[in-house]
């Protein structure tokens, strides 16, 4: 066992000692100085987490000492192994709090859009608003007294040869309670092509855009009316028509028909110059 002299500060092996008013002492055998050992004086205590066990001190114990060279030694504290040594009081452990649960919310929209308000219908369907021409529905440029687009006199206008039939005219007043439905339209427009009245068809869309320029389903019938008629026109001109082939049928065979009689004739003036 070794301890730190207190008068040279060197670590000298214990070899004897003795107890001199309840401490130990121990004589350097280098210099010659006495170190005295015993218990460290009190000193304001700290809040302790943890306190070594004190072990009772030997009669005979020596002070314990660190192996370690004189240059790196550093004086340690004087006292026996027996002193309580207060440990500072660590920090309170305080438990995380439980992560809370991950809430997504809701998002409520509300719209203050008014709903689609239903189409007025004011006004005969059948007949050109004020403004516009009665048999093109184009609108009326100027004081002039016939139409610039279709070259109508208005004086001369007829309204019983542009009004539809009694058929497209109940079934135009039922498309008025569907009018946002394009199924309803569509099924008004492949029945009026089947009559042959999708041209009239296409002038009742006119009329209605005429009263309400941005009606999306009278400008979509539209279109659709002259996408069928368009479609239409081709399918037409592949061929003849069965009453045109059969008056060129009848022509070529009059014909045939005349050439073989100039022959015969021929033929017989010709046998009765032989004879």
């Amino acid at each position: 066992m070794k301890y730190q002299c207190e008068g040279c500060e060197r670590l000298v092996q214990v070899e004897s000692f003795r107890i001199e008013d309840g401490q130990l002492a121990v004589t350097c055998r280098v210099c010659g100085a006495k170190t005295l050992a015993g218990p460290s004086p009190s000193a304001p205590v700290q809040p302790v987490a943890s306190v070594s066990p004190v072990a009772p001190m030997a009669p005979m114990a020596p002070m314990a000492a660190q192996e370690a060279s004189r240059d790196d030694a550093a004086p340690g504290p004087r006292g026996g192994d027996g002193a309580a040594m207060a440990m500072p009081a660590p920090e309170a452990f305080i438990p995380p709090a439980p992560a809370r649960a991950s809430v997504t919310a809701l998002r409520v929209i509300r719209s203050d859009a008014a709903s689609v308000a239903p189409p007025d219908f004011d006004g005969d369907p059948f007949q050109a608003p004020p403004g516009h021409c009665p048999k093109c529905v184009a609108p009326i440029r100027d004081d002039a007294g016939a139409c610039a687009q279709c070259g109508l006199v208005y004086a001369n206008f007829i309204p019983d040869e542009h009004q539809p039939s009694a058929l497209l005219a109940t079934e135009w007043h039922a498309l008025m309670g569907t009018w946002h439905d394009w199924d309803a339209h569509d099924r008004l427009l492949s029945q009026a092509m089947g009559r042959g009245e999708l041209a009239m068809v296409g002038r009742l869309y006119r009329l209605r855009l005429a009263r309400a320029p941005n009606d999306a389903q009278a400008l979509r019938g539209r279109e659709e009316v002259v996408r069928r008629v368009t479609s239409a026109v081709p399918l037409a001109s592949d061929g003849p028509s069965p009453a045109l082939a059969r008056k060129v049928k009848n022509t070529v065979m009059g014909g045939v028909l005349v050439v073989a009689l100039a022959l015969v004739v021929f033929l017989l003036q010709m046998l009765r110059g032989s004879f």
